[in-house]
């Protein structure tokens, strides 16, 4: 399932793209709903890029049909992304720890500036439950649960970047 994601962050430019990579910023999203606390396995910094692979634990309610195919209390993964810091655009796969011949997720978001102290994150992704049946009942209920999460975590940008 294709999936676009246009999400607002009321702050400018450069404070967004200096959070995406901080570890700091990271340990503020602990406080977020249906996640745990985050935990950076890796963080590499060469020329303008920056390599993470960051540790999630889904914590929420997961949907009924997604429910149907997914045990709640396996879904971690690692996301790896590499951010172009000269471009602000990230490339970003998703590893499953569990699930992993069940579950497909990469994609890439930009950040734009919309005003001095405004920014928009684009994000575009492909994700896949292989599962017969109700792999696409489960797509549907996990894509409305990730754009959540990203709402989410604009706020906690925005709240992260006023304190620092």
């Amino acid at each position: 399932m294709h999936f676009t994601v246009d999400q607002p962050i009321a702050a400018p430019l450069d404070s967004v793209a200096k959070a995406f990579v901080d570890p700091a910023f990271y340990e503020a999203l602990g406080a977020m709903p249906n996640i745990g606390d985050p935990e950076i396995l890796e963080r590499t910094e060469r020329d303008s890029k920056v390599v993470l692979r960051v540790r999630y634990a889904f914590t929420g309610d997961l949907a009924a049909p997604a429910r149907r195919v997914l045990d709640p209390a396996k879904l971690t993964w690692i996301v790896e992304s590499t951010v172009d810091q000269k471009t602000a655009a990230t490339t970003f796969r998703m590893l499953p720890d569990h699930y992993a011949n069940r579950l497909e997720c990469l994609g890439s978001y930009t950040l734009a500036a919309t005003a001095p102290d405004a920014t928009m994150q684009h994000m575009e992704g492909e994700l896949r439950v292989n599962y017969p049946v109700v792999g696409r009942l489960a797509e549907r209920g996990i894509v409305l649960g990730l754009k959540e999460h990203i709402a989410e975590e604009a706020r906690v940008v925005e709240e992260w970047v006023k304190a620092t």
